[in-house]
């Protein structure tokens, strides 16, 4: 007899719409990374802003699923935003210089979420370093 998989178990996630996603990697020097890991589970990177430019992390997350970010700037001048890749207006889901180093978003709808670590502009002007550990999972 043929056992149904637990709900939720089966669900792929979506492809990464990697057209969109490239839009938010605007500075020279800059580059796009999709992170891939499980369904449910986490991924760690570390990374580091040199004046404007970042690296840019795409995350594919399924409608109902929760992502979060967790961010550990070395200096206090570091943030990231989250945006949606759909959304190419710039407005972003969640503002880190405002809403703090922890993410939490559930997806409404199959989506690839854009995760873009940078300084102020005063910093990145200066040309100015810093590192980070970026901790992302699905759920």
């Amino acid at each position: 007899q043929a056992v149904a998989p637990a709900s939720g178990t089966t669900q792929a996630l979506p492809a990464v719409d990697e057209a969109a996603a490239r839009a938010f990697v605007r500075e020279e020097g800059s580059t796009l990374e999709t992170l891939t890991f499980e369904r449910v589970g986490s991924v760690t990177k570390e990374g580091m802003v040199k004046g404007y430019a970042a690296p840019v992390y795409a995350v594919p997350v399924a409608s109902g699923q929760t992502l979060k970010v967790a961010f550990k700037p070395s200096n206090a001048n570091l943030y990231f935003n989250i945006s949606d890749a759909a959304d190419q207006s710039g407005a972003a889901v969640f503002r880190g210089e405002v809403d703090g180093e922890t993410a939490e978003l559930k997806a409404s709808k199959d989506t690839t979420y854009v995760i873009t670590p940078y300084q102020p502009r005063a910093m990145a002007r200066r040309d100015e370093t810093g590192s980070y550990t970026l901790t992302v999972s699905r759920s």
